[in-house]
C-alpha cells in the first residue's frame, strides 16, 4: 500500500472508532487530515514553495531607422508581423543608385581594352626577339634593337595598367552595390513589429521607421523582498506561470541579481531569461515565479525609530 492509501486507511479507522461514541467528533479530524494529505502527500513539491509576482517583457525594443537620407518607397511588413534577422522591412527610393550600379557593372564587363593590350604585348614581344637576333648579327643598328626592347616593356606596363583599372572598376561596383543595399531596410533581430512611424512617400531623415520587439528569449523581472536576498542566485532555474498562456509552466534562468537593496522599499531586483523558440509566450503579461525553496519568514526590524542620543553631563 502506498503512502496516500495508508494515510487514508488510518483516517477511516480513526473515524470509525470515534463515530459510535460521538458521531460529530470524528468529522473535523478526518477533514483536517484530508487537507494535510492534499498539501503534503499529493503536492509535496509545491507545499510552502516561495512565489513572487513577476512581469514577462520582451528582451529588447529596437527602433529601426535609415542610415541615409531618402524617401520611403515601400513598407514590406505591418504591425504584428513576425520578422527574422536580415529580412527586408522597407525600401527607399533608389533610382540613382540603381543607375550607378548598372554603369559600374558595364565598366567591369568591359574587357576589350585588356584584350587589345594583350595582342599588342604579343606583337611587341615577337618584334623585340627579332630585333635582338638581328642585332646579334649586326644586321640592324643598336637604336633599333633598343627601340624594340623599350616598346615591349611599355606594352607590358599598358597591360598591367588595364588590369588595375578593371580591379578598381570591380571595387567601384561593390561600393555602388553597398550604397544600393542601404536603400533596403532590414531587420536587425528576430522579433515582431510593434509599431510603424512612417508612411510611403515620407522622408526618413532623422526619424524611425518601425519599432521591433525581440521575443525570443523573453525577459522576466521581479521585485523580491529583503528576506529573499542570498536565496536567489545567478543560474538558478525558476518556474514561470504567465497569465497567457494560462495553466502552463515554463522554465526561466536567473541572469541578474542586484547586489544592492533599496532601503526605501526593502527589496531588490531579479532578472531572468525565458526561452521562447516557438513564439508561444507573449511579452507584457503578469506572471508568478515559483522557486525551489520554501518562502522565508519576513525579517523584523530591530527598532522602529532611531534611539535617542546619550546625554553627557
Amino acid at each position: 500500500m502506498n503512502s496516500p492509501d495508508r494515510h487514508l486507511a488510518l483516517a477511516e479507522k480513526t473515524y470509525s472508532r470515534q463515530s459510535p461514541r460521538n458521531p460529530g467528533s470524528g468529522a473535523p479530524i478526518i477533514w483536517s487530515f484530508l487537507l494535510w494529505l492534499a498539501s503534503t502527500c499529493l503536492f509535496p513539491s509545491y507545499a510552502g514553495a516561495a512565489e513572487l509576482d513577476c512581469l514577462v517583457k520582451p528582451e529588447m525594443y529596437v527602433e529601426v531607422s535609415s542610415p541615409v537620407v531618402s524617401v520611403l518607397e515601400e513598407i514590406l511588413v505591418d504591425t504584428g508581423d513576425v520578422v527574422r534577422q536580415g529580412q527586408p522591412l522597407a525600401k527607399l527610393e533608389a533610382s540613382v543608385e540603381k543607375a550607378r550600379v548598372k554603369m559600374a557593372q558595364l565598366q567591369v564587363d568591359h574587357v576589350s581594352d585588356i584584350e587589345n593590350r594583350k595582342v599588342q604585348l604579343q606583337y611587341k614581344k615577337l618584334n623585340n626577339q627579332r630585333m635582338q637576333e638581328l642585332r646579334s648579327k649586326n644586321s640592324v643598328p643598336q637604336f633599333e634593337a633598343d627601340k624594340a626592347k623599350t616598346e615591349y616593356a611599355l606594352a607590358e606596363l599598358e597591360l598591367a595598367k588595364s588590369r588595375e583599372i578593371r580591379i578598381m572598376a570591380r571595387a567601384n561596383l561593390e561600393m555602388e552595390k553597398s550604397q544600393l543595399a542601404l536603400r533596403t531596410i532590414r531587420s536587425p533581430i528576430d522579433g515582431i513589429v510593434v509599431d510603424r512611424y512612417a508612411m510611403v512617400g515620407e522622408s526618413v531623415e532623422g526619424r524611425s521607421i518601425l519599432k521591433l520587439a525581440k521575443v525570443n528569449p523573453l525577459k522576466v523581472e521581479l521585485i523580491a523582498p529583503t528576506e529573499y536576498f542570498g536565496l536567489i542566485g545567478k543560474g538558478m532555474e525558476v518556474e514561470i506561470y504567465p497569465e497567457k498562456p494560462a495553466n502552463r509552466a515554463f522554465k526561466a534562468t536567473v541572469t541578474v541579481v542586484d547586489k544592492l537593496i533599496d532601503p526605501a522599499s526593502g527589496s531588490f531586483t531579479v532578472r531572468m531569461t525565458l526561452p521562447n523558440p516557438e513564439d508561444v509566450l507573449i511579452g507584457g503579461v503578469n506572471c508568478i515565479a515559483r522557486f525551489d525553496f520554501k518562502a522565508p519568514s519576513p525579517e523584523k526590524k530591530l527598532y522602529s525609530s532611531v534611539p535617542p542620543a546619550a546625554v553627557v553631563d
